[in-house]
């Protein structure tokens, strides 16, 4: 039998058409979810949803490009190549920088570089999309929609400065192309319902603290079988690995007025 607060999670994704949970059914803790401060590692996903994620050289990347130097190495830390050796394809995983030696690649946000540079934001409530038109929404137009509890999703392109991550990631995992999304909420926002994505990622935690839930078993099967969820609080420099199919939603840490995050899809 499983706790009350994880029977609440799963009625409240199915009531909501699989939208997210509110703060208090969704992202509460109990003996089957709990915050989680060190690092991590989900049940295995088993080998048919194995076969099923995108192909990465593995066996190479352990010993090519520049290790902890690298930009993985600044990702990962230590577990770099852990990281590429038991957890890629495999799990879910949680790295929190505390248990890092190195800083993050990437500190912080620069929300205003970002809308002048890309014409691409959408806005974003509880799976809501609509993209935003400069024409009608200046800049602090949009910080007041997020003050609102309103996010932002925004997909970064050649002329943002954080274009630069994106190719390097790239370039040290000799793959042709990921997908990289800035998401920048307000206070007790939800961006995306509960969802899993086509392709594995990579979540870099940038500003604030974001609480997430995340299935950790019945994987492959419909959300309905889903019986036990992982709640992880993520902190500025922690990263987050999700395999391709597994369903996780996220949201404001309570008493923050906005949180940031980017996604490094692992498309090819």
């Amino acid at each position: 039998m499983q706790p009350l607060t994880i029977q609440r999670v799963v009625l409240a994704f199915l009531a909501l058409e699989l939208s997210a949970p509110s703060r208090t059914d969704g992202f509460s803790c109990s003996s089957s979810s709990t915050a989680v401060a060190s690092i991590f590692l989900g049940n295995p996903i088993g080998e048919t949803m194995e076969h099923q994620q995108h192909e990465v050289k593995t066996v190479e990347i352990a010993v090519r490009g520049d290790g902890e130097d690298g930009i993985l190495g600044q990702l990962f830390g230590s577990s770099r190549d852990k990281f590429f050796q038991d957890i890629l394809g495999k799990r879910v995983a949680y790295f929190p920088r505390s248990e890092m030696e190195r800083d993050s690649p990437v500190k912080g946000i620069k929300l205003s570089s970002l809308y002048e540079t890309n014409d691409w934001i959408s806005l974003r409530i509880r799976g809501s999309r609509e993209q935003l038109d400069k024409s009608t929404m200046c800049y602090e137009q949009m910080l007041e929609y997020l003050d609102g509890g309103g996010s932002v999703v925004i997909p970064i392109s050649p002329s943002d400065y954080l274009h630069e991550l994106k190719m390097n990631v790239e370039n040290e995992l000799d793959i042709a192309d990921t997908s990289m999304n800035v998401y920048h909420s307000g206070p007790s926002a939800v961006a995306l319902n509960i969802h899993y994505d086509a392709y594995p990622v990579i979540v870099l935690q940038l500003s604030g603290e974001k609480e997430w839930i995340i299935q950790n078993d019945a994987f492959g099967d419909s959300i309905k079988d889903v019986n036990t969820w992982k709640n992880i609080t993520m902190k500025e420099g922690d990263v987050l690995y999700i395999p391709k199919g597994i369903y996780h939603a996220a949201t404001t840490k309570e008493g923050f007025n906005s949180t940031t995050h980017v996604t490094i899809g692992l498309l090819s």
